[in-house]
Parts: C-alpha cells; sequence; structure tokens
C-alpha cells in the first residue's frame, strides 16, 4: 500500500510541475498567433487543459520550428524541464501499477 501511496505522491508532484511559465510568457510576448493557437483562445471548460497542450508541444519540440530566437531558448530549457517532469509522471504511474498489483496479490 505504501508503494501506491508513493506513486500517488510523486504523479501530483509531476503534475504540479508540468507549467512551463517562462515559455508560456515568451510565446505570448513574441508569437501571438502562435500561443493564442496553442493556449490564449480556449474556452473556459478547456482553459485548464492549457499546460497539457503546451507541455505535449513541447516536448514534441514544437519550439524548433519557431523562427524567433527567444521562444527557441526558452524551448530549449522548458524542453528539458518538461523531460524531466514527463519521467517523473511515468514514475508515478509505474509505481500506482506496481503498488496496484501488489495489493491485488496480498502481500
Amino acid at each position: 500500500m505504501a508503494v501506491l501511496a508513493m506513486g500517488f505522491i510523486i504523479l501530483f508532484v509531476g503534475l504540479a510541475f508540468m507549467g512551463l511559465p517562462e515559455l508560456n510568457r515568451v510565446l505570448k510576448q513574441h508569437d501571438k498567433a502562435l500561443w493564442e493557437r496553442l493556449l490564449g483562445s480556449q474556452g473556459s471548460f478547456i482553459s485548464s487543459f492549457d499546460r497539457t497542450t503546451l507541455f505535449i508541444w513541447t516536448l514534441g519540440r514544437g519550439f524548433e520550428n519557431c523562427e524567433n530566437i527567444d521562444i527557441q531558448y526558452q524551448g530549449l530549457l522548458a524542453y528539458k524541464r518538461a523531460t524531466r517532469v514527463k519521467y517523473t509522471i511515468l514514475a508515478g504511474v509505474s509505481l500506482i501499477i506496481i503498488g496496484s498489483v501488489i495489493s491485488l496479490m496480498g502481500a
């Protein structure tokens, strides 16, 4: 049960650090059209998924297609952070799965 609880804690920590505020700021400042396509023009329900949209775009290295060097630089920094967060989330999910299997086995 402790493995399961640790998995949930690690998963929630990963989700908490999923936001990329610096990249968001630079995108809004230098490429308003791209920022609106990724984040800005969504409805109120969808706005809760803004972080996920930017996170996935960053992991897909979408920043490399931008012409602005500031976006590319911030994107590279955000990519490094997003990669660490991705592996934190995966570790949490793995621990949840392992903890669930251990719980079902009755150990």
